[in-house]
């Protein structure tokens, strides 16, 4: 993750918590279920951690320790006095030693690395013979119609993407997008990895809780955060509905999950 992309995420937490948490929660969960080895009482690394989605997964799971670690730490602050402790750190030089972990779980979070083989190296440098690393990416096929609406509304009111989230796109969010693709990074970072492609319903979210997802963030929240009064921000969040209409389908996310022993 580039500097300029770690302060956007920085600065997102509280923002991220009222809406794309709703989302990242469930798909944490089936992120951790999908490990191939028992997580009761391990020891475990939540990589990209964020506001802790994983880390609530995990410890929910029976895990018996977790630790965060990530390089927005504006993220890794928010609600701090009630999460498991965090490190700032980067994915691609973790500050723990070799082995230090029975599970690492990345839950969208190496799709942010141009290079993701080196950041799933790295996770299995930090893990345990016998343990295991679990990754998550978007697949290249996810979308919903909201996610138009919302960059419609914003870019009528003057927002452009940053070049950190230009790169995401191009450069980073690609490489584990197929199984192929996620197959591919984990075979150069030295895994036998099991990838699978899966789609996730979310049924229950309305068109608030969807716009509210697209506003949470990183390459959203700032500038939405930024407007000058609350009737500006309500005037957004009306256009993003009246753009996205009445018609659009049932939220479903399409993922890419990867998992590994490791020997």
């Amino acid at each position: 993750m580039s500097r300029n992309a770690a302060a956007a995420y920085s600065a997102t937490g509280s923002a991220w918590e009222h809406g794309p948490a709703r989302i990242y929660n469930r798909l944490a969960e089936i992120v951790v279920a999908a490990l191939p080895v028992s997580i009761d009482g391990a020891s475990t690394l939540d990589l990209g951690a964020g506001t802790g989605a994983a880390t609530r997964a995990l410890l929910a799971a029976g895990a018996g320790r977790v630790v965060a670690v990530d390089a927005a730490t504006g993220m890794l602050s928010h609600n701090a006095g009630r999460r498991p402790p965090a490190v700032a750190g980067d994915a691609l030089a973790l500050p723990f030693a070799a082995g230090a972990f029975d599970v690492v779980v990345a839950a969208f979070s190496l799709n942010h690395l141009s290079d993701p083989a080196a950041g799933l190296r790295e996770a299995a440098r930090v893990t345990r013979p016998g343990g295991a690393v679990a990754a998550s990416a978007y697949a290249d096929d996810d979308d919903h119609p909201v996610k138009q609406a919302v960059v419609a509304a914003l870019t009528a009111r003057g927002w452009t993407p940053e070049p950190w989230y230009r790169a995401l796109q191009v450069d980073a969010a690609p490489k584990l997008a197929t199984v192929a693709a996620a197959q591919a990074a984990a075979e150069t970072a030295g895994l036998e990895a099991d990838v699978e492609y899966r789609q996730v319903p979310f049924p229950d979210l309305d068109a608030t809780a969807l716009i509210a997802w697209r506003l949470g963030l990183a390459q959203h929240a700032p500038f939405y955060e930024g407007l000058t009064t609350d009737a500006d921000r309500a005037a957004l969040v009306e256009d993003a509905a009246a753009r996205l209409g009445n018609s659009w389908p049932p939220l479903e996310r399409s993922i890419i999950i990867l998992r590994a022993l490791r020997y």
